[in-house]
Parts: C-alpha cells; structure tokens; sequence
C-alpha cells in the first residue's frame, strides 16, 4: 500500500481513537490496531503520539473549516463574517467527539493547545478569515496576527465559557470585544456596509 494512503489510515484511526477513549487512550498501540497496521509503521510516520494527534487533529480541523467557511456566506460585514466563524468554530469544538481533549481539558491541554495555534492551524485559520480582505483589505498585512487573536479567543470560549451561554449574549460579547481587539470595524459602520455590497465573496483560497 503506498505509503500515502497509508498515513492516511493511520489518522482516521488516530482521529477515531480520540473520539472513543480520548487523548489518554490514544496510544501508538492502540492507533496502530485500529488501523490495522503494526507500531512501527505508526512510528515511521509520527514519532511520537504528540505529532499523531496533533496531525490528526489538524486533519479534522480542515474538514471543520470547509463546515465554518460555509456558515460565512451571508456576512455583510467583516465584524460579522469574523463573529459569525468564531460561534461555528466554538460549537464545532462542542460538538465533535474527537475535539473533546481540546473543548473539555485535562493534563493533555499544553498539547493540544500548542496544536491549536501551530503554523498549520493559523494557516487555516487564515483561510476562513481570508475573506474579511472584501471588505476591509487594508489589513492584509495583518491577517495572521488577526487570525492568532481569533484562535486565543476561540480557545477561551471552548475553555472557560458554560454549555448554556446564550448564543446571542455570546454575539454580541464578540461584537463588543473581539472585533475592536482585531482592528475591525463595527457591523453597523457605513463604510463597512458599503464595502460589504461592492465586492463580491470569493470561495476560500
């Protein structure tokens, strides 16, 4: 089997096993029997079970950002595009078995933390935030500071706030909060308005 598809099974087991016993459970054994492979082969490919769950986990974030990039579409505003990814992105975090570690911490926190805010998550990051450009292109220079400031944020509401924050108290939170911290401007400034009905979307890159 080519050693591709090979890596490829070995994270969807990886992703599985985070799902069913958490990041505990998730041993180069135990990745390697789901996999159908043997320990070595794991090892061959991730070196140690930090590298495989943080690849496994940026493998399902990529997945995740075509889900968040969805929920953009309708923003009129780059404080609403950015407010409206960062619910999504939180209520995936909430909602997928094998993000759990990350929503729900425990000593494995540092771990996958640094996973979240790794080179290959910003990129990712970026990706979904890419489109505020449409309406505020100026901070193009900014965009990765924009989308580490959007992760911190992210991290802290999967972290600290409770299951039953109300979404619309939440909105307005990130309204009020988030989108001065990233240089934005406001939903209901005219210019942004004007700039949302003047360029059209672009799908992400």
């Amino acid at each position: 089997m080519p050693g591709v598809d090979v890596r490829t099974q070995i994270l969807d087991a990886a992703v599985e096993c985070l799902a069913a016993t958490g990041f505990d459970g998730t041993s180069l054994s135990a990745v390697a029997g789901r996999a159908g492979v043997s320990r070595p082969t794991v090892y061959r490919h991730f070196g140690s079970r930090e590298q495989l769950v943080e690849a496994a986990l940026l493998r399902l974030s990529e997945q995740i950002v075509e889900r968040i990039w969805e929920s953009a579409q309708g923003a009129g505003s780059a404080a609403e595009l950015v407010v409206e990814t960062t619910l999504r992105a939180r209520y995936e975090f909430r909602t997928q078995p094998a993000l759990a570690p990350v929503a729900f911490p425990d000593r494995s926190t540092f771990v996958l933390a640094r996973a979240s805010l790794s080179a290959e998550a910003l990129a990712m990051t970026k990706r979904f935030l890419t489109p505020v450009l449409r309406f505020q292109p100026e901070l193009e220079a900014e965009l990765d500071e924009i989308a580490e400031t959007v992760i911190r944020f992210l991290l802290s509401l999967v972290w600290f706030d409770g299951d039953a924050a109300d979404e619309d108290a939440l909105r307005g939170y990130l309204h009020r909060r988030l989108v001065p911290a990233l240089g934005i401007r406001p939903a209901d400034d005219p210019v942004a308005a004007r700039a949302g009905q003047t360029r059209p979307m672009t799908s992400a890159p």
